[in-house]
């Protein structure tokens, strides 16, 4: 028989940046919440590049700063041909940060909240009775919950397990941190055309240390292994790699991300920037909109999937028409050749006034609206730029 545990109003299935702070907004709530993660540590194994924005950094709602390594003013894009596009701000924009640190600071103010976690605590399955779900854990424990958030990562299998469908694509990402030479250590490099899916990146955590990655449609660590051995890149890294990560990037959310006593956020939910790869700020912003519907619905005792609608609807509201809009950049840019690639970027770099919008208004949670302060800036020259920016915003 299995051993069955006193049952919470809200259960949450991993304790990444997502479930973490869902957690702390349901516990808020004044939910009984419980936080299940499947390995020893919280944030281990670190499967992101680390590169939060302001707008991230500001959702997640940590007092210190301890989690931050360096801190980014500017970009150096460069296309295929070699085309390269320059551009830094005043002020940082964007941070580098511990994933570790971050993630476990996060997983901290949820039990602060009143959420109680558990670790090694892999769930193997869900299944629903009556007005409760059932949490199948290894070794034969059960636990039940008026509601469930599946906030397990890219896989989502338990997601899936409820009927909820996958995001639109699934790129393969691999990232090693390496001491390299840095050319500016508040500045990231990206590199277009590295492989068919995204793009290379090149992210400082010091003067002399950087994590070295790429996205692609598939086989991400073969096409990684070829951008490290390209010029420019190969005669800067001044050791072995101290640390590899690979795994999946999730883009476009499905049509649904809630059923019978089921939400799903973070990348189990497609909740991810199709222009960048980042994936906290909208993991952040809809996580709490779960913490908070799921308490609600538990503690009104109505878990329908008509009554957690609340949550879907109101994540797409704040992230829909962003998320969207990335997809189709991304689609713009997978389509581009690359001679056109080195047009687009060599068009941007002898625009001073485009150059200097970047500086002022650039985004990386937000990209859509550089793209529309770009589209009023552009002179006749720039028509088919203007075309692109045009089919993005729809």
């Amino acid at each position: 028989m299995p051993h069955l545990r006193e049952g919470f109003d809200v259960a949450i299935i991993g304790a990444g940046p997502a479930g973490s702070m869902a957690a702390r907004y349901a516990a808020k709530a004044k939910a009984r919440t419980l936080l299940l993660e499947e390995h020893p540590a919280v944030g281990w194994p670190v499967q992101c590049a680390g590169l939060l924005g302001l707008g991230a950094m500001a959702e997640s709602e940590l007092p210190g700063r301890s989690s931050v390594l360096q801190e980014m003013r500017g970009a150096a894009i460069f296309s295929p041909g070699g085309s390269r596009l320059d551009f830094k701000a005043r002020a940082p924009r964007a941070s580098v940060v511990d994933r570790r640190l971050f993630d476990r600071a996060l997983a901290c103010e949820a039990l602060r909240a009143g959420a109680e976690m558990r670790l090694c605590s892999p769930v193997r399955g869900i299944r629903r009775e009556g007005e409760e779900s059932v949490l199948s854990l290894a070794g034969g424990e059960e636990i039940r919950a008026s509601i469930v958030i599946s906030a397990e990562g890219v896989r989502g299998r338990l997601a899936r397990q409820g009927g909820i469908m996958p995001p639109e694509v699934i790129l393969s990402g691999a990232q090693v941190e390496v001491p390299f030479s840095v050319e500016d250590p508040e500045s990231v490099e990206l590199h277009l055309g590295a492989a068919p899916g995204l793009f290379a990146w090149v992210i400082p955590t010091g003067e002399e240390a950087a994590r070295i990655g790429l996205c692609a449609r598939s086989r991400g660590w073969q096409h990684l292994q070829r951008f490290l051995g390209q010029e420019g890149i190969r005669e800067r890294i001044l050791g072995s790699a101290t640390a590899i990560n690979v795994g999946g990037l999730p883009l476009g959310p499905p049509a649904r991300t809630v059923a019978e006593g089921l939400l799903v956020v973070g990348d189990a939910a497609g909740q991810v920037k199709p222009t960048s790869g980042g994936g906290i700020y909208p993991a952040l912003v809809a996580a709490k909109i779960a913490g908070r519907v799921a308490a609600a619905a538990a503690l009104e005792e109505d878990c329908s999937a008509r009554r957690l609608q609340e949550y879907d609807h109101t994540w797409r509201a704040i992230l829909g028409r962003e998320l969207e809009i990335g997809m189709r950049a991304n689609r713009m840019l997978n389509r581009m050749s690359a001679k056109e690639c080195d047009e687009l970027v060599s068009y941007l770099a002898a625009r001073p006034g485009l150059i200097k919008s970047i500086e002022e208004h650039g985004d990386i949670d937000r990209p859509s609206r550089l793209m529309v302060r770009m589209l009023r800036r552009l002179d006749w020259d720039g028509l088919k730029l203007a075309g692109l920016l045009r089919y993005a915003l729809g």
